[in-house]
């Protein structure tokens, strides 16, 4: 946006026109202060999406859990996954493993994850997360 014509001083330019009855004046600068909002509120609405986006990437990365060699989305009601660690921190992306007898595999990067038997672990119980209210960014209209 180069000239910003939506400030008050317009408004009353506006109203001084009508007022010294050039109207047609005062039509041509409230199509700019028009064409200006709408190139404003045009901007709003896209952050307003990009700043949702972020949010809804810090609420999946509150939910991703890590198991040593691969990751997993555990929001509360269930467990999906796992996902590729490599990807995942390389890129940014969730790329859901193949698995395989003794392995789990990539499709996207071609890595290898081994399955560890269950007898070789040794069970631990995760603590107990606690539940975030989701992060409100703006008031509900």
């Amino acid at each position: 946006m180069k000239n910003n014509s939506i400030h008050a001083t317009n408004f009353r330019k506006v109203l001084e026109l009508f007022r010294d009855n050039r109207a047609q004046d005062a039509a041509k600068l409230l199509k700019v202060i028009q064409e200006d909002y709408l190139e404003l509120y045009s901007e709003n609405k896209e952050l307003r999406s990009q700043i949702k986006e972020v949010a809804d990437i810090l609420d999946l990365a509150e939910c991703m859990d890590f198991d040593g060699q691969k990751y997993w989305i555990n929001d509360d009601s269930e467990v999906t996954g796992p996902y590729c660690q490599v990807c995942y921190d390389k890129e940014g992306v969730l790329i859901r493993l193949q698995e395989r007898d003794k392995h789990w595999e990539c499709y996207s990067c071609e890595n290898l994850f081994a399955k560890i038997p269950k007898a070789v672990t040794p069970k631990r119980s995760a603590p107990k997360k606690k539940v975030k209210p989701p992060l409100k960014l703006f008031s509900a209209k």
